[in-house]
């Protein structure tokens, strides 16, 4: 199991990078539970292409998500990983409402096969 433990100094930024792939219907998403914000805040994402500035056709990438710690504290969030078999109406900058084979089958009629991938990180500020 990978360590989800992130240390940090009150003004310190971090980032975390993860592979997505928009052309295969695979997407990352920062979702509940929220970072507390009096401990941390979201700085936002940014994708960065792996065939550089002319994207091609099928081309995956990096999303990189910052943080700035703000105040002593520990706080947790949740990054959710969407693939095309584990949500249903993900773009790449919105979630989708509901996820997992429990959700309703697509247009199409099939259901979904498995449950999304959620990394739950931990962050302590002092």
């Amino acid at each position: 199991m990978t360590d989800t433990s992130i240390t940090a100094e009150p003004g310190e930024r971090f980032t975390l990078t993860v592979d997505q792939n928009a052309s295969t219907r695979e997407y990352w998403y920062l979702v509940d539970p929220q970072p507390d914000s009096s401990v941390l805040v979201s700085r936002g994402r940014d994708y960065a292409s792996e065939s550089g500035d002319d994207p091609e056709p099928g081309a995956g990438g990096r999303l990189t998500f910052t943080f700035e710690a703000k105040g002593k504290g520990t706080t947790r969030f949740t990054l959710l990983h969407c693939t095309f078999t584990t949500c249903l109406g993900e773009t790449s900058q919105e979630p989708p409402e509901v996820t997992g084979p429990s959700a309703a089958p697509a247009t199409s009629g099939a259901p979904h096969s498995q449950d999304p991938e959620r990394i739950t990180y931990t962050v302590t500020v002092d």
